[in-house]
């Protein structure tokens, strides 16, 4: 099966942001979202590309319509 990595970085820690990992890691089957020293998660998404990047999109929409406040996602691969 096809996996891409997409990346998402929270921009501001805070207790919202967290609430919001938590509910992307449900949807995506993902344990333990922690970000990295500069905010960083790689997410492993088995799907091709722009798909991938659409279903963390969705799984962040979910979460709730502010998660823009607080998570970056890396921009729709191409290919």
């Amino acid at each position: 099966m096809a996996e891409t990595v997409i990346v998402v970085r929270v921009l501001r820690r805070s207790p919202r942001a967290q609430e919001i990992l938590e509910d992307v890691g449900r949807s995506l089957g993902v344990d333990d979202l922690e970000p990295d020293r500069s905010g960083a998660i790689p997410l492993r998404v088995g799907d091709r590309g722009p798909r991938a990047w659409e279903r963390v999109r969705d799984a962040l929409d979910r979460a709730g319509s502010d998660w823009r406040q607080w998570i970056h996602l890396a921009p729709r691969p191409t290919k």
